[in-house]
C-alpha cells in the first residue's frame, strides 16, 4: 500500500487498490444477495425458504472469520431486518452476537469434518430463530413461533448444499486471488 496520493498512483496501482477494496466488499455483497434471495416470492402454507443471508453469515464466520469482521454484521443486520420486514434492529443486535458467539465455540472446538459444523448449526440457527422470535413479539404485533422455527429447519436442511457451494467458490476463485 502506498501513502502517495491517490491521483499520482499509476494506473496499474489504481486497478489493484480498487481489486483489493473490491475484495473486502465480496463477503458483505455476497450475504447482502443471501438475505434479497431469501425475500424470492414463495407462497407456501410455511416459511419453508431458508435464510440464506443467515447462513452464509455462519459459513464466513466459521470458515473465513478474516474476510468478514463481526462488526460488519451490523449493517447486514439493519438491510436483513428491512428486507426481511422485521423490526429495526433486531438482526443489528443478534447477528454481531451470533458472530462473536460462533468464533468463540470454533477457538474451543476442533473440527474434524463437514458433518460437525452442520451439527454445531442446529443450535445456533434453532437459537438464533428463537430469539429473533422472540424480539419481534417485543417490537410489533404477536407473531407465531411456527414460521421462525420452520426457516431455522429449513436453513439447516439447506446447510450442506450451500456450505458445498461456499467452499468450492471460495478454493476456486477467492484463493487463487490471494495468490
Amino acid at each position: 500500500m502506498s501513502s502517495r496520493p491517490y491521483r499520482s498512483l499509476s494506473t496499474g496501482e489504481k486497478a489493484a487498490l480498487f481489486i483489493g477494496n473490491m475484495k473486502r466488499a465480496i463477503p458483505f455483497l455476497a450475504t447482502v444477495f443471501g438475505f434479497l434471495l431469501t425475500t424470492i416470492p414463495f407462497f407456501p402454507p410455511l416459511a419453508v425458504i431458508p435464510n440464506f443471508g443467515l447462513l452464509l453469515l455462519f459459513l464466513f464466520a466459521l470458515y473465513r472469520p478474516t474476510q468478514l469482521a463481526a462488526w460488519s454484521s451490523v449493517p447486514l443486520g439493519l438491510i436483513a431486518d428491512l428486507f426481511l420486514n422485521i423490526p429495526l434492529g433486531a438482526n443489528a443486535l443478534l447477528m454481531p452476537l451470533f458472530m462473536l458467539a460462533i468464533y468463540y465455540v470454533d477457538t474451543l472446538t476442533r473440527r474434524v469434518h463437514w458433518f460437525a459444523d452442520w451439527l454445531m448449526s442446529v443450535p445456533f440457527i434453532l437459537g438464533y430463530q428463537f430469539v429473533l422470535w422472540m424480539l419481534c413479539r417485543f417490537g410489533g404485533p404477536d407473531a407465531p413461533l411456527l414460521p421462525f422455527l420452520t426457516q431455522g429447519a429449513a436453513t439447516i436442511a439447506a446447510f450442506p448444499l450451500i456450505a458445498f457451494l461456499f467452499v468450492s467458490v471460495q478454493r476456486r476463485f477467492v484463493d487463487r486471488l490471494t495468490k
